[in-house]
């Protein structure tokens, strides 16, 4: 197994200040070291999430003896500095990765500029926050998230497998091994058209709001809930789509195809296979396990609009020591308005849950 004892965090915002955060947190015994602004510095030190670092300018002076690079700069961000980097006396063995949401552009690249004498993994830890900057590091960010890992023609034998079991015992992350074109082609289908096609609903919605006023007032959970991820700006998703044309082209048509056929189907009243072959695929995907380590047990509680209900459930839970590991707010009007969904990791924790909230007039049942 490598022996990690120096990383460097390149580009210390959010992912860069919780990564170092998350590694500390687990015992991490070596040294941390941040190359970023001076204000990024100066905010990942005062969190603790480095220990120390350097400006971009400064950068070489940090990586002659580090072991690992974490690039965490926007895909853009890690592009450049690659091709910046490879112009370093990097040490022999230096193994390299990155956190961006695409991977074939960013492979490519490093296998382009790269020297061989180090070795480079594609990485994308599918964990985030509306949160950004080195303050907001979170050492429990990547906990249970899914970080998917690729091997580049730089890969060097036996690192994949020791970098993934790193990254699991430090930051209790589910390690996958995706090849970068299978990687770019699964984020567009999951994330990438699904952002786009909430966008052209909320633009669609819009231009019948001009011809029929008050269309937008009428939009409730239903609408509010698939096109929430519209709200997302463009800034964030620009190297996104840049580096995914291609894969996000390609599903992008597959969706059109789906929506003509549907359109067809539509005039001659054709619809019912459709929505039961979306019924049956829906049914079938990991919805209790929202990329955790298994699967997860979920019960609802019906939520009263008071101040304080969310709080007395949770310390209820806490002080009989039944650990909630996910918790959100169905904001879909349709069958489950007002309600909370909570998580455990068993079914006899779930029960446990439901008795317990019921005992004490709360409304809760399983999912």
């Amino acid at each position: 197994m490598r022996d990690i004892k120096k990383i460097v965090l390149y580009s210390v915002g959010l992912l860069g200040g919780s990564f170092g955060a998350a590694v500390k947190q687990a015992g991490f015994k070596g040294s941390v070291i941040g190359i970023s602004s001076e204000k990024g510095i100066s905010g990942a030190v005062a969190v603790g999430a480095i220990d120390s670092g350097v400006g971009y300018d400064e950068a070489q002076s940090v990586l002659h003896d580090a072991d690992l690079l974490i690039i965490c700069s926007p895909i853009q961000g890690i592009i450049s500095a690659l091709k910046r980097i490879s112009g370093f006396d990097l040490p022999e063995g230096l193994l390299i990765s990155d956190v961006g949401s695409t991977m074939a552009e960013i492979n490519a690249v490093a296998e382009e500029v790269l020297p061989s004498h180090v070795s480079f993994i594609g990485g994308h830890p599918m964990a985030g926050s509306e949160k950004s900057g080195p303050e907001a590091s979170d050492p429990f960010l990547f906990q249970n998230a899914v970080y998917v890992l690729s091997e580049s023609k730089h890969t060097h034998r036996g690192d994949s497998e020791s970098f993934g079991h790193f990254l699991t015992t430090m930051l209790h992350c589910r390690v996958i091994n995706l090849d970068p074109i299978t990687h770019d082609m699964t984020v567009a289908a999951i994330s990438h058209v699904p952002h786009i096609v909430a966008v052209a609903m909320v633009n669609t919605a819009a231009q019948v709001e001009q011809e029929v006023p008050g269309t937008l007032k009428l939009a409730a959970g239903g609408f509010k809930s698939v096109t929430r991820i519209a709200s997302s700006p463009y800034g964030m998703w620009h190297d996104i789509f840049l580096t995914n044309k291609k894969a996000t082209t390609e599903v992008l048509q597959k969706f059109i195809d789906e929506l003509l056929l549907m359109k067809e189907r539509l005039q001659c009243d054709g619809l019912q296979s459709a929505f039961d072959s979306a019924a049956t695929t829906r049914r079938e995907l990991p919805a209790n396990s929202k990329g955790f380590m298994g699967a997860l047990h979920e019960i609802v509680v019906t939520a009263e609009d008071r101040p304080g209900f969310l709080a007395k459930i949770t310390l209820l839970l806490s002080e009989a020591s039944i650990n909630i590991r996910d918790i959100e707010l169905l904001k879909v009007r349709e069958g489950e308005a007002g309600t909370f969904m909570l998580a455990f990791s068993s079914q006899d924790e779930a029960k446990q849950a439901i008795d317990l909230l019921n005992t004490n007039d709360f409304s809760a049942r399983s999912r």
